[in-house]
């Protein structure tokens, strides 16, 4: 990525003249660094604002959602104007504002369905600003294979919390904490079949000060850990922070021995170029062009392939493939006899199945994606890689 040299004023002063002043700050580890942001509502807002002032060289913002008028009490990047637009399209626009001298992508997707693992380990760092334990579950089991390390962080009302965790130790991961209870309240918005459920989406009351607040302490910890400075909270170590009455503590989270996240972690061993119309018989066949053979590719999110209605007397049938957790449960009614329906669930692709038709976009795959990949040789994986 090519940086524009900062502008020099007539009395010789640059954009980054406060930060050269700091002993130990080195700008250009922030220009040459690349960092990726979840969520881009009231946490992200003040993320973002931070890391482009601190010249932040590549920033990749990811978050589905659009504007809306509630957001404005507590998102210093959005505007009246800016209801129902892509928030990181608005964000994307504010940010070069700010600062025009970094690069800033704008993800408007999904965390679970839109990126790639190959893409997350093209960053450095990954600051996650969700609003719900099935976020941070995902974002955790994305850095853990990506082997990249996050900060969390999460408000309230008044209060809010600030986490570090880093693949390439041994010490906790963000699963670790998850409680019986979070795990509940996780499992109350999908079937047992995985299908999504239609409950109604939990809010929380918060204001802008606790915001910036957080956002604040979270970039900081970004900033110690790119400069590989005192003052980064230990991996598996969390802040919590109350404004009302004033209170702060620190505690370490226990890893769990029976934790799986801590296993996820994978380097491509196979690389293909990524092509939406690649079918599975061709990828399986490439895999073996590589050497490996009883090739297994375990997908990362289960497919619903084929729908078919339950009633003998029904002839409905649906090719779907679309991932289970994508899929309303209130779907599996027939639309032509009311009857329950039944789908088949891709998991894994082999050539012992029947599947071998499908291509990568009937798969879902996002660009970039590394996959887990059994074969007789040993465990391997299989990176779709983009070229540009």
């Amino acid at each position: 990525m090519i940086q524009t040299p900062s502008q020099t004023t007539t009395t010789g002063e640059t954009r980054y003249d406060r930060h050269h002043l700091i002993r130990w700050w080195n700008q250009q580890r922030l220009t040459d660094a690349s960092i990726l942001v979840a969520g881009a509502g009231a946490l992200g807002n003040e993320v973002l604002k931070n890391l482009s002032l601190l010249g932040v060289g590549r920033i990749t913002i990811i978050d589905f959602d659009t504007v809306s008028i509630s957001n404005l009490t507590r998102s210093v990047l959005f505007r009246e104007s800016d209801i129902g637009l892509p928030k990181v399209e608005v964000a994307r626009k504010r940010l070069l504002e700010i600062n025009p001298e970094i690069s800033v992508t704008a993800i408007n997707g999904d965390l679970e369905f839109d990126l790639g693992v190959g893409e997350i380990q093209t960053h450095d760092l990954i600051l996650a600003d969700l609003d719900s334990v099935n976020a941070r579950w995902l974002i955790n089991q994305l850095a853990y294979r990506a082997g990249i390390p996050w900060i969390n962080a999460g408000i309230g009302v008044s209060q809010g919390e600030v986490s570090f965790f880093d693949p390439n130790t041994e010490a906790a991961c963000y699963e670790c904490s998850i409680s019986e209870k979070m795990w509940q309240r996780r499992n109350e918005r999908y079937s047992c079949q995985g299908l999504k459920r239609e409950l109604p989406q939990n809010t929380m009351p918060t204001t802008a000060t606790i915001a910036s607040t957080i956002a604040g302490i979270q970039v900081q910890q970004a900033v110690l850990y790119l400069h590989n400075y005192p003052g980064l909270l230990d991996s598996g170590e969390k802040i919590y922070l109350e404004l009302t009455p004033w209170t702060t503590f620190k505690v370490a989270i226990n890893r769990r021995d029976d934790c799986l996240a801590h296993d996820l972690t994978i380097k491509p061993t196979v690389k293909i170029k990524y092509d939406s119309n690649l079918t599975v018989k061709t990828i399986l066949e490439q895999i073996e062009a590589s050497g490996f053979t009883e090739v297994v590719l375990w997908l990362r999110n289960e497919l619903i392939g084929t729908m078919q209605c339950l009633n003998p007397d029904c002839t409905d049938e649906e090719v779907v493939n679309r991932p289970i957790t994508q899929y309303s449960e209130s779907k599996l009614v027939c639309p032509k006899c009311g009857v329950e329906r039944d789908f088949e669930k891709i998991s894994y692709l082999s050539k012992q199945e029947s599947n071998l038709d499908l291509t990568l976009q009937d798969l879902k795959l996002p660009d970039n994606e590394i996959l887990h990949c059994e074969t007789a040789q040993g465990n391997i994986a299989v990176q779709f890689l983009t070229i540009n």
